[in-house]
């Protein structure tokens, strides 16, 4: 029996109430993934992509055309979520009327680290780059954690998420088997896309906050364009996917510089690589296990820096830093980044945010980035941003 429902029209996810516990939720530009019920569900630790392809084979015998829904962690050593829904609704991207905030009272709110000992975490990263031999970027971040006085109003948190960044990626991911507990976000950054032989990367390092005063706003746009400390975090992040793809790609087309890219909130430098596949039969699950982490959330050498953020960040990152995305049983999928999200349970949510380290960094702006990487969430929410 065919479980792939597809249909012409579409809101912004979870624009109403037909988003219910335990739904699956991944969004693009150009299309709307929304997955009711599990059909197959696993845990996977080792081999993530053989435990994909497994699933999806056992699913083709009961559906046609499935696609896998799934998580990976920022630690291999965790395990990844993947998920096949029993039914599958496939529609095209549209938009939807904006709705305000459901209002809520914060009843806790608790910062891991705070924001001063988030500024000390950036001084030590530097002593690390300019002591430790080879080390050239670290990612490190922060949580907030909220108590609220109601439960989200996850639908219209997920559509509001997606009015901020229509081009992006906003997603919704159960964690564990009674629809209480999700892994949320809308991140603005491609870590893979994989139709045929074709691959497309878009990778982003270096940002910027937006203003509301299009004058201003272009001009802090020019600014991070010419900012040679964030030229020099892109770059590193590219020069990283440059080195895992070469040696799989017949062809790779590179920019040699920069350009911008927006969110509501945010500029980003981003690099948009193109390429052409010379085994086809590395899927697009493969191919982001491949490229991460990426430099843009963990630095370089990745291991090195793993150890560093270790030493320095005092919580686990979980899925935060991780990817999702979905792929098919033909190898073709989307994969993003993980970023600009929350881990959400009930009344608690706990937000994360990360900032590029490199040589020249100033702890104070660090921090102020972060921040407002937050408010991606907070706006959501209807909550003000963090300091």
């Amino acid at each position: 029996m065919d479980m792939l429902t597809r249909t012409t029209a579409c809101a912004a996810p979870g624009a109403n109430a037909d988003f219910r516990p335990g739904d699956t939720l991944f969004a693009t530009a150009d299309e709307v993934l929304h997955g009711r019920g599990c059909l197959l569900r696993a845990e996977a630790q080792g081999d993530v992509g053989a435990q994909a392809a497994r699933l999806l084979a056992e699913a083709a015998r009961q559906q046609a055309a499935p696609r896998l829904l799934g998580l990976l962690p920022y630690d291999p050593a965790h395990p990844a979520q993947l998920l096949i829904p029993e039914t599958l609704l496939h529609t095209p991207n549209a938009a939807a009327p904006a709705t305000a905030p459901r209002p809520t009272a914060v009843l806790r709110r608790h910062e891991l680290p705070s924001g001063a000992r988030y500024e000390e975490g950036v001084r030590a990263a530097l002593a690390r780059l300019a002591h430790e031999p080879g080390l050239r970027k670290l990612v490190l971040a922060r949580t907030l954690r909220l108590d609220l006085a109601e439960p989200i109003d996850l639908p219209g948190v997920l559509a509001r998420l997606w009015r901020g960044n229509p081009h992006g990626y906003t997603y919704a991911m159960p964690l564990g088997t009674d629809g209480g507990a999700y892994f949320i976000g809308a991140s603005p950054e491609l870590l893979v896309q994989r139709r045929g032989r074709r691959i497309y990367i878009h990778p982003l390092a270096g940002t910027a906050a937006r203003h509301p005063e299009a004058e201003r706003d272009a001009h802090q746009a020019q600014a991070l364009l010419d900012s040679p400390k964030d030229l020099r975090e892109h770059a590193v992040v590219v020069e990283a996917i440059e080195t895992v793809l070469r040696p799989l790609c017949r062809t790779l087309d590179i920019p040699a510089r920069p350009s911008l890219t927006s969110t509501a909130r945010l500029w980003h430098l981003g690099t948009p690589i193109h390429g052409e596949l010379a085994d086809a039969s590395l899927t697009a699950l493969d191919l982001a296990i491949a490229l991460h982490p990426t430099p843009a959330v963990c630095g370089l050498p990745t291991a090195q820096a793993r150890q560093a953020i270790a030493d320095i960040e005092p919580f686990e990152r979980g899925y935060f830093a991780g990817a999702v995305g979905w792929c098919d049983a033909h190898g073709d999928g989307v994969w993003s980044v993980a970023i600009r999200c929350a881990h959400t349970h009930a009344r608690r949510l706990t937000l994360y945010a990360g900032a590029g380290i490199v040589p020249g960094s100033v702890p104070a702006l660090e921090r102020t980035e972060t921040g407002n990487k937050l408010r991606t969430i907070l706006d959501a929410l209807g909550l003000e941003a963090a300091a």
